[in-house]
């Protein structure tokens, strides 16, 4: 509206000027400046009355408007970041018990200052002894699992693992888990994983359970490599931070004592049956529930080899890991169970029916070349080879029943029978590389295998 009268007073003072100037006898060019000036003086007034009246009517519209957005925006983060929601348990565990079962690993430090391990590795068997870096073999105290132990209580199971160390930087940097194996095939069917755990206290922190749903880790050929396993592995997430369906399932906590040890908790209802076998692992990348079992993902040549003995040293892809050996809970074993560890049988009492018998051997350097082991003459811890127990007659074809790299050993629980023990390795004997043996009911059979040793001039 004040546009429009200014724009009227304009056009009128302009005509006025016009008229005085004509009828004072004004000449041409004084006409043509004084109309020039009022026009401009009209713009001019025109313009500015313009803008004041844009000022005057949307500054309003604009604080409006930035308050709306603001409203909005606030509304929106108020929507998209929800108050977390606080995790109530019901029960934590307590203190672990009576220790049922315990057992060492190989202790690595012993030798990492050479870079390698004096025992405990079989990639054949899915039993690792890596706790050190790829090519370079710097060597991890926190992966180097030195015992193992297991017990319970009510409600929980309690799998604890010593370690050589912390790491370098401090503390514990990996990730460390149990494998129970339910059905005793040689097949893990819960994995259970603590990974960075750093609570002293019970945690489930980076606590997560897995099961194999289609009962495919391990391949078609349980403890042995797999070319072109297409498997899954640990496939069913069952407990995490993300999967609380029961969020006191899983647990973990540390202590850092001298030496480190690393405690899980789980609940006894994960497991289906009240015996089982179990190991541990230990590792800072490779503790992942699809590539268990880790020599069906990488072939021996891709893994490397913490033997200086062996083609493939040093370590390469299957490196910062360690593993162990399975024992059994809730049962002592009388039959062969693939993975697990192995005892001399405890004596029994004479009986009417058939009792077990075993197989021992050794491997040692025969340093006079004479096929029997003198005095003097030491057990192998140089090396790399396998030691294999199969059923029937040598040579047999048959799958392993056991497999080691151990120098020496005991195969216990077995039945009367014929078998093949014989040792796998690229150096030359002293001894027979194979035997045949006839086992009888309750019987004790012993074995030596020893490496040839060239005689110094």
């Amino acid at each position: 509206m004040k546009v429009s009268r200014l724009r009227v007073i304009c056009i009128v003072t302009f005509l006025i000027l016009i008229l005085t100037a004509c009828s004072q006898g004004v000449d041409s060019e004084m006409e043509e400046s004084i109309g020039q000036t009022a026009v401009a003086r009209a713009f001019t007034q025109t313009a500015n009355a313009e803008e004041s009246s844009i000022e005057s009517t949307e500054a309003p519209l604009d604080i409006t408007e930035t308050e709306i957005v603001e409203d909005t925006v606030e509304a929106e983060e108020e929507e998209e970041t929800p108050a977390p929601t606080e995790i109530s348990h019901e029960i934590t565990p307590s203190e672990p018990g009576w220790v049922s079962k315990w057992f060492y690993d190989t202790d690595s430090s012993k030798t990492a200052d050479d870079k390698t391990v004096n025992g405990g590795d079989d990639y054949v068997a899915n039993l690792y002894e890596r706790p050190f870096t790829e090519e370079d073999m710097i060597y991890r105290p926190d992966i180097d699992i030195n015992k193992a132990e297991i017990s319970s209580d009510d409600t929980f199971y309690y799998v604890t693992l010593t370690l050589a160390g912390e790491h370098p930087g401090g503390g514990l940097q990996a990730a460390y888990g149990v494998e129970i194996d339910e059905d005793r095939d040689g097949r893990g069917d819960l994995l259970v994983i603590a990974d960075h755990p750093t609570s002293t206290s019970w945690s489930i922190d980076g606590v997560s359970v897995y099961r194999d749903s289609n009962n495919d880790v391990g391949g078609s050929s349980i403890m042995r490599p797999d070319s072109g396993y297409a498997g899954n592995g640990f496939d069913q997430v069952v407990f995490s931070n993300a999967v609380l369906d029961d969020p006191d399932a899983a647990w973990a906590r540390i202590n850092t004592g001298t030496p480190p040890t690393v405690t899980l908790a789980f609940k006894k209802s994960l497991v289906g049956m009240g015996t089982f076998v179990w190991g541990v692992w230990s590792a800072d990348s490779l503790l992942d529930p699809a590539l268990i079992d880790l020599h069906d993902n990488f072939t021996e040549s891709e893994a490397g080899s913490p033997y200086k003995s062996h083609s493939t040293y040093p370590l390469k892809a299957l490196n910062l890991v360690d593993n162990t050996c399975r024992e059994t809970y809730g049962f002592d074993a009388t039959t062969p169970i693939m993975g697990l560890c192995y005892v001399p049988a405890e004596p029994t009492e004479k009986s009417n029916s058939p009792q077990p018998g075993s197989i021992s051997y050794i491997v040692y350097d025969d340093n006079y070349n004479l096929g029997t082991k003198d005095p003097g003459e030491s057990l192998n811890t140089d090396r790399y080879f396998v030691v294999t127990l199969q059923s029937g007659a040598c040579p047999s074809s048959s799958s392993n029943l056991y497999s080691t790299t151990a120098n020496s050993s005991t195969f216990s629980g077995l039945s009367a029978g014929t078998y093949c023990l014989k040792i796998t390795s690229r150096y030359a004997y002293s001894t027979p590389d194979h035997y045949t043996i006839n086992l009888a009911a309750g019987g004790a059979e012993y074995r030596e295998f020893g490496f040839y040793r060239p005689i110094p001039n």
